[in-house]
């Protein structure tokens, strides 16, 4: 081989080493770049659901109620449930009311025989709408009570709950919701003096809390 003819093949040997080291310089240089931006996504990425440190943020609650407020509310539900020893007495016109905590204000409503009607103002003295704590006032014997209160689930919300045509119902009010009142009124010939009857909220479960004794005297 001729002294020009190695020194071009030495040539190209020494540019092809620099190429080649270029290239690797590149790939390195790459590679760095594009692992520490890996690199940090992960970080990023396992940081935000590290339980270490995220612990405030999960248990952070959307809303707080304090103590006080959970004790005013449930004070503010019961006051009246101590007034008149839970009954009411002798009257031909009554009150009776109802909460958001499955309560009746009364648990035994006495009227006279004299009375030729009686009316009953419900008042709900609860927030709830009536789709979700919707209260009722029926009267029944109470024979009858369970008998018709498990009745008026099947009567549904468009019937109060209370079943359609029933002469095993005495009265019945309409079904009311947080801050409304709603009024019935029954001829006293329905009733017996002396006679067992039984006040009840038909809505569906409430009639095995929100019941009291009716009596005619």
């Amino acid at each position: 081989m001729s002294d020009s003819g190695l020194g071009f093949s030495l040539n190209r040997f020494i540019g092809l080493m620099v190429l080649i080291a270029v290239i690797t310089l590149l790939f390195e240089w790459v590679s760095d770049f594009g692992g520490g931006l890996i690199k940090a996504q992960v970080e990023q990425t396992t940081s935000k659901y590290d339980p270490d440190k995220n612990i405030d943020k999960r248990i952070e609650p959307v809303v707080v109620l304090s103590n006080e407020a959970v004790v005013a509310s449930a004070s503010e539900d019961s006051s009246s449930l101590n007034s008149n020893n839970f009954v009411a007495e002798d009257s031909c016109q009554q009150t009776i009311e109802g909460n958001d905590m499955l309560q009746f204000n009364l648990k035994e409503m006495v009227v006279s025989s004299t009375c030729k009607e009686i009316t009953i103002t419900l008042v709900h003295t609860g927030a709830m709408p009536a789709n979700v704590m919707g209260h009722n006032w029926v009267l029944t014997t109470s024979s009858d009570f369970m008998p018709v209160a498990q009745a008026g689930g099947a009567a549904g919300a468009e019937n109060a709950y209370v079943p359609v045509d029933d002469n095993r119902v005495l009265a019945a009010s309409a079904v009311i919701g947080g801050g409304e009142e709603t009024v019935v009124t029954f001829s006293s010939s329905l009733l017996e003096v002396g006679g067992d009857y039984t006040f009840f909220c038909s809505f569906p479960g409430h009639y095995a809390i929100m019941k009291g004794a009716f009596k005619v005297v």
